[in-house]
């Protein structure tokens, strides 16, 4: 495999520079780029059909099998216990984290290609983005946002994180396990991390949600709860509703929320 490694990756130079490329980091820290053409010449692609929840239809797409490309791009490193996650980073500042456990199922592809398309990508999302360079796509039923499997798409960067090292402000400093402000943590890791930071660190799409002032010190807890649930009923915005969360899930999110209110960064 280092051999395989050092092949394609001794192709850098030769790619062209508006050839669509795959930023790879560890730790935050960029390792190198990968070229789509060396991929190709790597790894094995499928051509995949299934429904997808965003087209809302069936749709084709040609991909990698995410585990390929992760064995590609770090060895074995990326099952060893040091790592615990891997961030996809969007094009627009967007980050998505899934569990390396979760990444490691089989059904996650990495698409580079629309099959019912000439050329491009049919847009995706409320807002009909481009979801190119790289989509990620899960074929099995049950893989979806709600059950915490990351479906980003512009894709420019992936991170292999150890969470707690990467992200040492989002976490619930003194949450006992099983608190709510412990599962609250873990629903903001699965459902808002994507796009919001928590004392500057996470998702750029969205505002941070604890500096320099924590939403729950500016709005009511009512309206923090109903704005989680139906944003759509207030505005017009990218994020999008979660009526499927319980009336317990949306108490542990403000729960994380206002315990987070005590845990500013000193710099803010």
């Amino acid at each position: 495999m280092r051999l395989a490694l050092a092949l394609v990756f001794s192709l850098a130079g030769a790619a062209s520079a508006a050839e669509p490329s795959l930023e790879l980091r560890r730790a935050g820290v960029k390792e190198r780029s990968v070229a789509l053409s060396e991929l190709k010449a790597a790894l094995s692609s499928k051509k995949l059909e299934f429904y997808s929840p965003f087209s809302k239809k069936t749709k084709r797409y040609e991909g990698f099998a995410l585990k390929d490309l992760l064995n590609l791009a770090y060895g074995d490193a990326w099952t060893k216990t040091e790592w615990s996650d891997a961030a996809f980073i969007a094009l627009d500042g967007y980050q998505a984290v899934g569990a390396l456990a979760k990444l490691d199922e089989d059904g996650a592809y990495l698409a580079f290609r629309d099959l019912d398309r000439e050329s491009g990508w049919e847009p995706v999302g409320a807002r009909d983005a481009d979801p190119g360079p790289f989509f990620l796509v899960w074929t099995k039923d049950g893989q979806t946002t709600e059950n915490a499997y990351p479906w980003p798409w512009q894709i420019a960067a992936l991170d292999l994180v150890r969470f707690e090292t990467r992200y040492p402000e989002v976490l619930p400093a003194g949450a006992k396990e099983g608190s709510a402000a412990r599962r609250g943590f873990r629903l903001f890791k699965d459902r808002c991390f994507r796009c919001h930071s928590i004392n500057g660190q996470g998702g750029k799409v969205g505002p941070d949600l604890n500096a320099p002032k924590s939403v729950t010190e500016y709005r009511s807890k009512k309206m923090v709860l109903e704005f989680i649930r139906n944003p759509s009923d207030y505005r017009v915005t990218q994020m999008p509703d979660h009526r499927d969360l319980t009336a317990r899930d949306l108490e542990d999110l403000y729960a994380y929320l206002k315990l987070k209110s005590r845990q500013k960064v000193k710099s803010w």
